[in-house]
């Protein structure tokens, strides 16, 4: 495993090369780049990206040492309806995708996250199954280009539980379709290492946050810094370690207040002890 952060950590005033370098500096092994909407942040990669940009970053990649395993994206919550019954609404996320799968072949990554969201008009289950077919009709597309794709759990309703994400990524049945794994993103209302356990042969990569339960209860709590929350870090991490062995993705943020680069070390700290927990 491999400790890294997303650039979404770092301020959208800085530049690629910002990011690499401070990367770099701090200690991570690898960052995490972003698709986001065009003028969001120097540091984003959108629909514009060029191959110059991309050869800038694969330069940067060789100059700090650091590797780019994966590329998420901003603009497909709410808004990727790989499962929708309007043609127009499906065709809008397959572009989304063929364009994020671009961005990550040329800066050289495996992997890119993709968040599927539910169509009120199909329902959960037609949402589930027109997802399931989409991604079907594409198998070819995304074999071809040697792109890995994790569906990640997130806060929007199409995935509670991990059965629910076993379903949809069983139902794909292709081995480069699975789960981006978010370790905090369901601790709200169960517990990482369900996930670990369902999905152990389906990770494609893992993000790291952590979340803590107000007086220990279900469905309430907020956002808590690394190893100071309710993910059960010392089962999760031995559980990863046996089936998983890319990048530790740390998607946390400095909050008002708090030095950036203090906040970033203890991040990476936090890492290593969790990559020597999987050990």
């Amino acid at each position: 495993m491999r400790r890294a952060i997303s650039a979404w950590a770092f301020p959208g005033t800085m530049t690629f090369e910002d990011v690499f370098k401070k990367a770099k500096e701090i200690g991570f092994e690898a960052v995490e780049l972003t698709v986001d909407a065009v003028g969001s942040s120097k540091r984003s990669l959108t629909t514009e990206s060029t191959e110059k940009d991309f050869e800038e970053i694969r330069a940067l990649k060789e100059k700090y040492g650091i590797a780019v395993e994966s590329v998420a994206c901003s603009t497909y919550w709410n808004k990727a309806m790989f499962g929708s019954v309007d043609p127009e609404k499906k065709a809008f996320a397959v572009e989304m995708l063929r364009n994020h799968i671009r961005c990550a072949k040329g800066v050289g990554a495996e992997a890119i996250l993709v968040v599927p969201c539910i169509d009120r008009e199909a329902g959960l289950l037609g949402s589930y199954d027109n997802t399931i077919a989409t991604f079907r009709e594409l198998e070819e597309e995304i074999n071809a280009s040697g792109i890995k794709i994790g569906l990640e759990n997130v806060w929007n309703r199409f995935f509670s539980s991990p059965m629910d994400a076993k379903y949809v990524i069983d139902g794909i049945g292709n081995e480069n379709v699975g789960i981006y794994l978010d370790l905090g993103n369901m601790i709200v209302m169960n517990d990482a290492e369900w996930w670990v356990e369902v999905l152990a042969k389906n990770i494609i990569k893992v993000h790291v946050k952590d979340f803590k339960r107000e007086d220990g209860k279900y469905y309430t709590g907020d956002d808590c810094d690394l190893l100071e929350g309710d993910v059960n870090w010392e089962v999760v991490c031995p559980m990863l370690g046996k089936c998983y062995d890319g990048a530790m993705t740390a998607e946390v943020f400095p909050g008002a207040g708090v030095d950036p680069d203090e906040f970033y070390k203890s991040v990476n700290a936090a890492l290593a002890k969790m990559i020597e927990m999987a050990k």
